[in-house]
């Protein structure tokens, strides 16, 4: 599996108005589940000469391919995440990257079968999807970064299309967004219409995360109900590129889309446990938790 995307500071600050930071950014967060489950990613990333080499030494530990990981412009992108006590999200970007281009692909990730694109704040241009398409068997989107703008009064991120579905659904077999996601890139109110308008691409997966609700994959014509799995909330950053960079490693091994969401799931549950994308989890805890919950399942909920 081949990850694109910025490498981000993330400011977190909890309900309590603790303040912690930590390295961030989808490639990390692919880096750290990828550790935790015994496998290993190529990461293609850029970060301005401002990164911080304990930054530095942390994606290191996490044991990703760098070659495609450079170091240019002066910063680096930087949020700020504010949660609140019931778990919402306000977030401020303070800094931005340099975009990512194809050109930056190592070749030798060409012959890699699976990409998956995770812009957080339009880093990856619109071309760029059409350009991966052309190399990989398995292209995969996390729309997150082409659906946020800056408000500019309050400095906050708020929602906002970046882009036209034709540009990028043709292009790609799976996206992965969130409920409010989905409605924003389809401009729809209600999520069944947002739903409906993404399946008239003939996508081979739409996976929706819902946070506490679990998630929803669609897989041709097959929806797949994928439960939250109970955990103690520590810190939520992270816990969606967890889900699809575990379901993505899963699915090329097994080939089954049911499974591969309940390790998406587990995994996601002990992320939002976890403090950063430090895993402290192995692989063994995570299929564990898959395991005992499949154990009290008669027939996987699928329609």
């Amino acid at each position: 599996l081949v990850v694109i995307g910025s490498i981000t500071e993330d400011i977190i600050i909890s309900p309590s108005k603790k303040e912690s930071r930590y390295i961030g950014g989808v490639p990390v967060y692919a880096a750290a589940i990828a550790k935790a489950l015994e496998e290993s990613i190529g990461i293609v990333s850029k970060v301005g000469t401002d990164f911080h080499l304990n930054n530095l030494k942390t994606l290191h530990s996490l044991g990703p391919d760098l070659r495609g990981f450079k170091i240019s412009g002066e910063s680096s992108m930087v949020f700020e995440n504010r949660y609140t006590p019931k778990g919402r999200r306000v977030q401020r970007l303070l800094a931005t990257s340099e975009k990512i281009t194809f050109s930056e692909i190592p070749t030798a990730y060409l012959s890699i079968s699976c990409v998956h694109l995770g812009p957080v704040f339009n880093e990856i241009p619109i071309e760029l999807i059409s350009q991966v398409r052309k190399h990989y068997k398995l292209v995969s989107l996390d729309a997150q970064g082409f659906t946020r703008s800056v408000d500019k009064k309050k400095g906050h991120i708020v929602l906002k299309s970046q882009v036209d579905l034709q540009e990028i659904l043709p292009y790609i077999d799976i996206l992965k967004v969130d409920d409010n996601e989905i409605k924003c890139l389809t401009s729809s109110t209600k999520l069944a219409d947002a739903i409906a308008t993404v399946l008239a691409f003939n996508l081979d997966f739409l996976i929706i995360t819902r946070a506490h609700k679990g998630a929803i994959i669609f897989h041709h014509n097959q929806r797949i109900d994928i439960p939250a799995f109970p955990t103690t909330i520590v810190d939520e950053t992270g816990a969606g590129d967890t889900f699809i960079v575990a379901f993505l490693l899963t699915y090329l091994a097994t080939v089954d889309a049911y499974y591969s969401g309940l390790v998406a799931a587990s995994a996601a549950s002990y992320k939002i446990a976890t403090a950063g994308p430090f895993p402290t989890y192995i692989r063994d805890d995570i299929l564990t938790k898959v395991q005992t919950f499949l154990a009290t399942q008669k027939h996987p909920p699928t329609s």
